[in-house]
């Protein structure tokens, strides 16, 4: 939030069921208007200190293959994360599910 109360982005994630240590990322989203200004960066580096709080290690990200979540694909590998796989046709016929990952130190 700004300081009059804005909701800038905001993010979901939780541990990923069935595993110690390992959380999954499901939303990451920022205003558009505020694309830009670090608060993707702000966010994601929240949730690695929370994931790290609680004792986790492993973040799993998964993400669609289309060209408008090119950008999206771009920022997490700038944040450190590595591509772990990709599921041809995942989502529907010609949309791959693109998977990134990354340990905790």
């Amino acid at each position: 939030m700004d300081d009059l109360g804005v909701v800038l982005g905001y993010l979901c994630y939780g541990p990923t069921p069935l595993t110690e240590g390992t959380y999954d990322l499901y939303w990451i989203a920022v205003d558009p208007d505020y694309a830009g200004q670090g608060i993707g960066t702000r966010l994601l580096k929240h949730f690695e200190n929370e994931v790290r709080r609680k004792q986790g290690y492993l973040i799993v990200i998964e993400t669609s293959s289309t060209p408008e979540y090119t950008d999206t694909r771009e920022f997490y590998l700038r944040k450190g994360y590595l591509l772990a796989e990709t599921i041809k046709d995942f989502y529907r016929r010609g949309e791959d599910r693109v998977t990134y990952t990354k340990y905790l130190s």
